[in-house]
């Protein structure tokens, strides 16, 4: 990462206990990872909130993380389904999709105590704004660069490389947080400009609809030229809005994010033999959009390329395929079938040949 973040890494130091309870807010593949990686700390109590269905799976096979050679579990995690016990947590992981906090918002308001930090991990940008115009509370910024997925009943797996991103603040909570990961050898480093950061991931994020619009697993997909050219442009119309907005987007990734582009241009051959890191994915794994439409829930396109195209409006930089790409999720989010080769996507959202 660049070092306009101020990045560093977190020393693996054991920090005096806290004894503290720890809330994590929508317990999904992210939540249910980074919960089963705090578990380990005997001083944190951590408590999950979120679907009837996933405390009964939790509770039949217990949770398990696995990560690189860790492979870290919990027994009988305690998970609610009510969020009134959000009232005993002294600091809050918020982990539900940015489409979930609208209406979610209410009841953090009335169940999160004024003085809790709540470290909100979604995905997009403006999160943070928008749940300090909603909350009293102290909030922060987190970022997953990685995908999970869960590879059975309650096991987690890390799919893809990358650092966590945790804010660096001077609250003892949150640098022991940091320091209860990093002693479990899950990779985090700090960054004290989280916007920029944010906007970063989001350049990375602006693959996740034209993977669920492919079908293809991850892997394969950016094994594919056609699909490469779409999102080398849809990345170039973020980076060029990030211009006009006079913000430098973090590199979370070997490049420098304006390279990333031109890497994704070149023959299939040279791809994988430059960006062999980028293909070190599970060759299963797919993107949390596509997930989502299996599953017939509303996506966060809105605040991925969506954002990109509200952005682009308001600095009059024109973002034709993000646009396009909104478009055909919110068909996809209807029910409706593509059956779009990849050459055929080229060539509508390109209009090339």
């Amino acid at each position: 990462m660049p070092s306009h973040t101020d990045s560093v890494h977190v020393q693996q130091t054991q920090s005096a206990a806290i004894h503290s309870t720890l809330g994590i807010v929508g317990a999904g593949a992210i939540g249910c990872f980074l919960g089963a990686v705090l578990s380990q700390d005997k001083a944190l109590s951590v408590q999950f909130f979120g679907r009837e269905a996933l405390a009964m799976e939790l509770a039949a096979y217990g949770l398990t993380a696995s990560f690189g050679p860790q492979q870290l579990s919990v027994q009988a995690p305690a998970f609610f389904t009510s969020m009134v016990s959000l009232i005993e947590c002294d600091v809050v992981l918020l982990t539900v999709k940015a489409i979930s906090l609208p209406h979610l918002i209410p009841q953090l308001k009335k169940f999160i105590r004024p003085d809790v930090p709540v470290i909100a991990l979604q995905n997009g940008v403006g999160i943070r704004v928008m749940l300090e115009n909603e909350l009293p509370n102290p909030i922060y910024r987190a970022i997953v660069p990685f995908n999970v997925v869960k590879a059975r009943a309650g096991h987690f797996v890390m799919a893809s490389g990358g650092d966590l991103v945790w804010p660096q603040s001077s609250d003892s909570r949150l640098q022991y947080l940091a320091a209860a990961m990093s002693q479990q050898q899950l990779p985090i480093v700090c960054a004290r400009d989280m916007q920029a950061v944010e906007y970063g991931k989001l350049l990375l994020n602006l693959n996740n609809a034209l993977n669920a619009i492919s079908g293809l697993p991850l892997k394969q997909q950016l094994q594919c030229r056609d699909l490469r050219l779409i999102l080398a442009v849809a990345m170039q119309e973020w980076l060029d809005v990030c211009k006009a907005l006079k913000l430098k987007p973090a590199s979370l990734t070997r490049l420098p994010n304006p390279w990333l582009p031109t890497l994704l241009t070149l023959p299939t051959f040279l791809f994988k033999v430059l960006a062999s890191s980028m293909l070190r994915i599970d060759p299963f794994a797919r993107s949390s959009m596509w997930d989502d439409l299996q599953a017939g829930r509303r996506t966060e396109i809105m605040y991925l390329n969506g954002a990109v195209e509200r952005l682009g409006i308001q600095t009059g930089i024109t973002t034709p395929v993000n646009s396009a790409i909104v478009e055909l999720i919110k068909h996809l989010e209807r029910g409706e079938k593509l059956n779009l080769s990849p050459q055929q996507l080229k060539q509508r959202l390109l209009a090339i040949g």
